[in-house]
């Protein structure tokens, strides 16, 4: 998902006949989603922000912030993410990444990615075009299913679906399963090339996330 979450390194199935034609450049891509829709004022938010702490082995190392505008039929969604792993006062690690999401009828509009990992700069753009989701990022341009989203916790019902890496663009395969927990939540998990497990409230909202670092150690949000 983000920065010290596993990015296992697999090959990226290539693009399907005739998405050549269909790609767009970089630039224009990135300019054509950096224009999004104008922000909405907050008493019209579809919900309440989702605020998290990133704990790498049970110490904090940062923060996770949602935040949402627009309406519940079409809905904005702003990500960033801050992390600081610090190992004897020095900073061995630093990430900040901010990726907005516009959605309306239950499909993905736009999207944008700037990730900044230890100063590396990477971006990823995504826009609605026809029957596809036109995506420009480091794993190249393609052409996905009208249907295709980033892959972001905060909504359970994309879940099961094609999805592609919120900060690369890259096509992800992967295997979900749903549980039961208790008091009525719902805990997912999925395999493949990301692992990790959510837990929900009854009414769907995120309430935690693990996963392994890239240095197998133990990641996980916790509700701020």
């Amino acid at each position: 998902m983000f920065g010290m979450l596993p990015r296992p390194d697999r090959p990226v199935a290539p693009p399907p006949p005739g998405a050549a034609s269909a790609r767009p450049g970089r630039r224009a891509l990135l300019l054509a989603v950096a224009g999004l829709a104008p922000a909405v004022p907050a008493a019209l938010a579809a919900r309440a922000p989702l605020r998290f702490r990133i704990l790498r082995e049970g110490a904090e190392i940062g923060t996770h912030l949602v935040t949402f505008a627009g309406t519940a039929g079409a809905p904005t969604a702003l990500t960033e993410v801050d992390i600081t792993v610090r190992l004897a006062g020095f900073t061995v690690f630093r990430m900040r990444h901010s990726f907005r999401e516009s959605w309306a009828e239950g499909r993905l509009r736009e999207a944008a990615s700037r990730l900044d990992r230890n100063g590396r700069v990477s971006e990823m753009a995504a826009r609605a075009e026809g029957d596809a989701i036109l995506v420009e990022g480091t794993a190249g341009a393609r052409r996905l299913p009208r249907e295709a989203a980033p892959l972001t916790w905060w909504e359970t019902r994309r879940f099961g679906g094609p999805l592609f890496d919120n900060a690369t663009g890259r096509p992800l395969r992967l295997h979900w399963t749903r549980t039961p927990a208790a008091g009525g939540m719902v805990r997912w998990r999925c395999t493949g090339d990301t692992e990790a497990e959510g837990l929900y409230a009854a009414d769907g909202t995120w309430l935690s996330w693990a996963t392994r670092g890239d240095d197998g150690s133990a990641v996980t949000y916790e509700r701020a």
